[in-house]
């Protein structure tokens, strides 16, 4: 089963409709200033909006023309929010038919993150995951601000609930904010970050790969990121998270 949300959007050229194909309405969803504010305060600095995310795309097609268009350091591909096996939306928009991101945070969502969505429900409530649905607030972050976010290079994901299917039927809804999900979201951290030391090489440490609430910029979401790592090691010259 797939969720696919059937709110409307602001202005986002790929976002699909009802069955993941159709146009959709391009309207707003915030009915108040202050919704708007909100999901922009909680995101990571220079993690771009749907909106900015369209018109950074464009201008790397203009810059495409005459040679200046950023180059990414890594693969990168396209996250079908609507079809994929795991879905998702950004926050308070529908899903997108074509989301850029880097293949290796793709092909981790799609591999690995599984497994930690079961240790999260081992942790709190019990029950064994059929399929899951993210909500975020943004991955592509603009190289020019932070250069060395992994964010400029698609490789993180700032998580905001997670909607989880139970097999049997059941739904579970998983929201990072406040304290009432802590045990799923702590279980879920130690196994990512024991899935990036067994399949990325990535140091033997303690919530790698995610920022959560112990960061005050960070009480809202989630950052979930494969970090670049050779050998048990950082590799230079980006962020670790």
């Amino acid at each position: 089963m797939k969720f696919i949300y059937l709110i409307p959007v602001v202005l986002l050229a790929v976002a699909c409709g009802k069955n993941g194909n159709d146009p959709i309405d391009q309207t707003t969803l915030a009915s108040t200033t202050d919704e708007i504010l909100s999901e922009a305060e909680e995101s990571d600095l220079h993690v771009l909006s749907p909106e900015q995310e369209e018109a950074f795309e464009q201008e790397q097609l203009e810059n495409e023309i005459v040679g200046k268009a950023y180059k990414y350091k890594f693969p990168q591909t396209i996250w079908k929010e609507c079809l994929d096996d795991v879905t998702g939306n950004y926050s308070g928009y529908k899903c997108a038919n074509t989301r850029k991101i880097s293949q290796i945070l793709k092909t981790f969502m799609m591999t690995h993150m599984h497994k930690c969505v079961n240790r999260g429900l081992a942790a709190q409530g019990g029950g064994k995951m059929a399929d899951y649905h993210i909500v975020h607030a943004g991955i592509t972050g603009d190289p020019r601000h932070s250069p060395k976010s992994l964010h400029a290079e698609n490789r993180a994901i700032d998580i905001k609930s997670m909607e989880v299917k139970l097999v049997g039927g059941k739904v579970k809804n998983f929201v990072f904010a406040g304290s009432a999900n802590t045990a799923y979201f702590n279980a879920f951290r130690k196994c990512w970050s024991e899935t990036l030391r067994d399949f990325n090489k990535c140091p033997n440490v303690k919530n790698a790969g995610t920022i959560g609430k112990e960061d005050k910029n960070h009480k809202n979401h989630l950052h979930t990121s494969v970090p670049y790592c050779i050998s048990g090691k950082y590799g230079a010259g980006w962020f670790q998270k």
